[in-house]
């Protein structure tokens, strides 16, 4: 998207927002996973940009790859795609591509939350010739602080 929106940008003459566009959405791109965002900027600043923006590009490129190095989620997925063959890789990128599909999977497990408060179980009073009443029994917390409402401020 951020490509889409950069084109645009450029397409208006707007070249600076476009390089604001190419350098907010560089955060997010790894250069070894995403070489086509990386090849467009460079071009971008090829034709577009002077020796300094083309630096700065450059400059941070190495730095967004030192970051993907030292995630541990990334160090963890390359793992785990080595020890597979690739495999897990594969199936990253077809559910990145298939966000709805993630997001049916996600619903099709239940509810994603705890009840706020669950309800007592009832107590039954009464002999067995009477109707018999329902009355929540309360559950006492040991650890549980009382103070007074009446205590002087």
């Amino acid at each position: 998207m951020c490509l889409r929106f950069a084109a645009l940008e450029r397409k208006l003459g707007e070249i600076d927002r476009a390089r604001a566009i190419y350098a907010h959405a560089s955060q997010f791109c790894d250069p070894r996973t995403e070489p086509r965002f990386w090849s467009e900027w460079n071009s971008f600043e090829i034709e577009t940009g002077s020796e300094d923006t083309f630096r700065e590009m450059l400059r941070i490129k190495r730095s967004v790859q030192a970051q993907f190095n030292t995630e541990a989620s990334y160090l963890a997925a390359q793992t785990m795609a080595a020890r597979s063959g690739g495999h897990a890789a594969k199936e990253s990128t077809e559910e990145q591509l298939d966000a709805m599909a993630v997001a049916e999977r996600q619903a099709e497990k239940g509810p994603a939350f705890v009840a706020a408060k669950t309800t007592a179980p009832l107590k039954v009073d009464g002999d067995e010739s009477e109707p018999k009443t329902a009355v929540p029994v309360q559950s006492t917390n040991a650890d549980e602080i009382h103070i007074s409402d009446d205590e002087d401020l």
